[in-house]
């Protein structure tokens, strides 16, 4: 049944003189338990422990030396004793001891069987807004909650929670908590009306009684792939709503506005180019912000989430916390490629969701399509396991040792206990009956182990004649055992004497005060403590017989240990952890998940802080542990246990080696940006993306890099050029030197417009060298510049790599040079059919044939950089050479008879500059126009060409 927490009041309880009350002394916020010592002069030390649920042995301790404002901070999902997973502790009971600083000081109980909630929930991600239970359900925003920072919540059981969205520690809303703790859902249209649509970060509070109980942690827009595309995700964003949308990415040419977009569970749907880092902001109708990120803060496609799944009996099995995700479809890679898989459904409250007729099996990837985006998926093959083979020999002899032993040591134990506790002469009649009482629980004890091992291994007869001997040899020991204990006992010291107490740290006498108690066996403590300084003193007791002695220091205290008359001696050892930091040798920062083991069982992980505590061996002051980590070299320490000892260990990088080059359809890139991306989990969060620029050559040096996974990609331009495959993954290992080669492919094509125009610039150059029985080889001479453009139009897809760092459109970049095609074949046909050139052309029809052409070309590179520089010093170019062009005609002018075929060709070379307006097609005719200025110039240095200038035209 849900219980509201909202609802969960503090349970009122009568205070004893002294005790404060649980509003002034406990309170909630976050994962943290506050407590108030401020009614305590000097406090030392505060425990709570948990006494309802009862025997969970929950105690937390807490240095309460310095706080701020007299308030101690007790994080509740770590407790120093007990555990909190899967405890019920949502209305648990507690109380609160304050030991002040001081020798003689006494403890102060602050609260006494006091109510106060010790659960806590972490969000996590991703949140997604998916379909409510039942016919007339709204959506419901879906959040994944930590299992390491939710505690306190019993398995099996849903509850409702009370949600504050504007930090006031009031319920805005409800939400309900769900499979075993794993989730967080709340309705989103509830949501959505209480939080209003202005907000750009909703930071969700899960709150209880005594204040919240989640840490902050804010739902804020985040750009996702989804649908074959790009989109911002808002829980806020309201479906049928419209909302204005500018969007660009920073440092390129890449923008997108739209004045009436609409969401889809909210999504807001980009273009695909805007992954990147993206200056964004949507608002609504009326001008209300629902994001707003701009270039000091801009966002940033983080790729796709990784979850864990297990393929088992036809489904994909996630973790709970996943429970209600939509999924409609999925890719599957394999070492073939990637197939589409119609992976559609929702998973169920089991984390399940069912395959269908997809077929996982070889698959090294999956990518699925889910309402929370795209999921990039490792999977991990389930189903039972089973060992073969039988038992060893130390499994067959087992039985048989339990069967002889456990009864044994039950019929032993009782004349063994009660003998040494004996302060008198051994009773024979105490004695015969402490052995028919062994004898009867020995035999239980035989008659259970026989039940519980079954003779299956050696045969009935062989497992009871062992447990008879077990119950007969046990129940002689228990006799004997009375006997000689209890007149040992008896031969004890009678007086009171004097103990030698030395109290270490394991391997050196404990520094500091150190309060040595001493109590009768089995009674309550009533002397008052002795105070050992520098770790030795001498304790007089007050009686005979044995007592018990133990140590304290603050939270800290030794195990119990006897001492009699006759041993006065005992060493009482007060545990000392050591503390062990693990570093980064580079950057100094902290090494997660470091594992730690050594001599004497010791182990551990270190922590987020890079640290980890360590608990002493037995019987040793110091040790040697080893520190590895699969991205560092091992590292070993020796390790002292001793008071305020810390200790820090620096491991070096695994390292390995990087090479990279970039090209567009086997061509050199050239000089390019190479983005050099962390790309799993452990780079991603410990080092920053690198940019770095190839050679001219398009190559990367040798770079040094953590091994790891890594994304390379490649910036080949600024503009809407388009490129495939302008990124790749390379995996940097220790041994060999990784390699990145960034080939792309060049995606522009000539479309049939564009081919059709071509053909027909061709015919009309066809047209102008018809010549009707007049000579034809000036006026193909010039011809053959527009068939250099041409060709160099036709060679834009083969020329992707042209375009590298460019912001020229490829499709302007040919339109531009057909444009300036047609002009120049119009005017070549003007200048060579003025009246002078044909009748001259006509007077040199008798001339031999000769094949000449325009010796340059139509360089697509030049052009492609005249597109990115000034058109004004374009045109004051073609000036100047139309200005040289004219003195060198006339320079020919007295040794021809006739220079038109120059003049005209002149001419009209500067009247396509001229007339030409502005845009690409204008720098192509420019372009142009210089060419043919070139042609006109090189038309005399040609025999052929020349001998028909000296015709005489009458």
């Amino acid at each position: 049944m849900a219980i509201s927490l909202v609802l969960v009041g503090l349970v009122a309880i009568g205070f004893a003189p002294g005790v404060a009350s649980a509003d002034d002394t406990l309170e909630r916020d976050g994962s943290d338990l506050v407590v108030n010592v401020s009614s305590v002069d000097d406090p030392e030390t505060v425990t709570v422990a948990v006494t309802d649920p009862a025997d969970t042995g929950i105690t937390y301790t807490a240095d309460a030396t310095n706080v701020e404002d007299g308030k101690v901070r007790i994080d509740v999902a770590v407790p120093d004793e007990g555990t909190v997973n899967g405890t019920d502790l949502r209305t648990a009971n507690v109380t609160v001891t304050v030991d002040p600083a001081g020798e003689n000081a006494t403890a102060v109980q602050l609260a006494n069987e006091t109510a106060v909630p010790l659960h806590a929930v972490a969000l996590a991600e991703p949140a997604w807004i998916g379909d409510g239970e039942g016919d007339n359900a709204t959506d419901r925003l879906y959040v994944p909650l930590d299992p390491a920072g939710t505690v306190g919540v019993s398995a099996g059981t849903d509850f409702d929670v009370g949600l504050d969205l504007n930090g006031n520690e009031t319920a805005d809303v409800e939400g309900t908590i769900r499979g075993n703790g794993t989730q967080l859902v709340v309705d989103r249209d509830e949501l959505a009306n209480e939080a209003g649509d202005s907000r750009e970060t909703l930071d969700l509070r899960v709150l209880s009684s005594a204040g919240p109980v989640s840490d902050r942690a804010p739902i804020d827009p985040e750009l996702r792939s989804w649908e074959d595309g790009l989109a911002l995700w808002h829980p806020l964003f309201e479906p049928g709503e419209t909302y204005a949308v500018d969007a660009s990415v920073v440092g390129e040419n890449a923008n997108y506005t739209d004045t009436d977009a609409e969401t889809d569970r909210g999504y807001l749907e980009l273009p695909a180019q805007l992954r990147g880092e993206t200056e964004i902001r949507v608002s609504t109708a009326d001008g209300t912000e629902l994001a707003n990120y701009t270039k000091s803060n801009p966002l940033t496609y983080a790729g796709a989430s990784r979850v864990d799944a297990t393929v088992d009996d036809g489904s994909l099995r996630f973790d709970r916390s996943l429970a209600g995700l939509a999924v409609d479809g999925a890719l599957v890679g394999s070492g073939d490629g990637s197939t589409y898989a119609g992976i559609t459904g929702t998973a169920d409250d089991e984390g399940r969701l069912a395959l269908g007729d997809a077929d996982l099996n070889g698959a090294e990837t999956l990518l699925l399509s889910t309402a929370a985006g795209d999921m990039a998926v490792t999977l991990e093959t389930g189903g039972d396991s089973a060992g073969t083979g039988t038992g060893g020999g130390l499994d067959s002899i087992l039985p048989v040792l339990l069967a002889f032993l456990v009864p044994f040591g039950v019929g032993v134990l009782p004349g063994a206990v009660i003998g040494h506790r004996s302060q008198s002469d051994p009773d024979p009649v105490n004695t015969l009956l402490i052995g028919v009482i062994s004898f009867g629980l020995a035999g239980i004890a035989a008659v259970g182990v026989l039940v519980v091992l079954a003779p299956d291994l050696f045969g009935t007869d062989l497992v009871n004649l062992v447990s008879y001997a077990g119950v007969i040899l046990g129940t002689v020991g228990t006799a004997a055992g009375h006997q000689l204990l209890a007149e040992s006992g008896v031969a004890a010291a009678s007086r009171p004497f004097a103990a030698k107490v030395t109290v270490t740290d394991g391997s050196d006498p404990f520094r500091g005060d150190v309060t040595v108690h001493y109590r009768e066996p089995g009674e309550q403590e009533r002397y008052d403590p002795v105070t050992v300084r520098g770790g030795r003193e001498t304790v007089q007791l007050p009686g005979a017989g044995t007592w018990e002695m133990y140590a304290r220091h603050g939270s800290a205290h030794s195990d119990v240990e006897t001492v009699d008359a006759n041993e006065p001696s005992v060493t009482l050892t007060i545990p000392v952890e050591a503390t062990l930091t693990v570093v980064d040798a580079v950057d100094g920062e902290p090494v997660t998940d470091a594992a730690i083991s050594g001599e004497g069982g010791i182990s551990g992980t270190t922590d987020r802080n890079g640290a980890v505590t360590l608990d002493p061996p037995e019987d040793a002051t110091d040790a040697e542990i080893e520190v590895s980590h699969d991205r560092y070299a091992d590292a070993t320490e020796r390790v002292r246990f001793q008071q305020n000892a810390s200790h820090t260990v620096e491991l070096e990088r695994r390292t390995g080696r990087l090479r990279g080059s970039a090209t567009v359809d086997g061509t050199a890139a050239g000089a390019v940006p190479f983005r050099i991306v962390p790309d799993d989990e452990f780079l991603s969060d410990r080092f920053d993306v690198e940019t770095v620029t190839t050679d001219a050559d398009g190559t990367l040096d040798e770079r040094t890099l953590p091994i790891g996974q890594y994304r390379v990609e490649v910036t080949l331009t600024n503009g809407n050029v388009a490129y495939e495959g302008a990124e790749t993954t390379v995996t940097v290992n220790e041994s060999g030197t990784a390699r990145a080669t960034v080939d792309a492919r060049f995606t522009w094509r000539l479309d049939a417009d564009r081919r059709d125009r071509i053909d027909r610039v061709r015919s009309d150059v066809r047209s102008v060298l018809e010549g009707g029985g007049r000579d034809g080889k000036i006026p193909r001479y010039y011809a053959s510049v527009v068939e250099s453009m041409l060709d160099a139009a036709e060679s834009v897809p083969d020329a992707g790599h042209e375009f590298v760092g460019r912001e020229v459109d490829p499709s302007e970049a040919v339109d531009g040079i057909l444009g300036a095609a047609e002009r120049a074949t119009d005017a070549i046909s003007e200048a060579m059919t003025t009246k002078r050139n044909v009748d001259l052309f006509a007077a040199c029809a008798d001339m031999p044939d000769a094949d000449v052409r325009w010796s340059g070309s139509f360089e697509l590179g030049e052009l492609l950089d005249r597109l990115e520089s000034d058109s004004s010093a374009q045109r004051r170019e073609v000036k100047q050479r139309y200005e040289a062009v004219d003195g060198l005609i006339e320079d020919r002018r007295g040794e021809l008879s006739e220079i038109a075929p120059a003049r005209e060709m002149q001419q009209r070379a500067w009247e396509l500059t001229r007339e030409a307006d502005r845009g690409p097609e204008a720098v192509a005719i420019g372009y142009t126009s210089l060419l043919l200025l070139d042609a006109v110039e090189e038309l005399f240095e040609h025999d052929a060409l020349r001998e028909r200038l000296t015709r005489t035209v009458f």
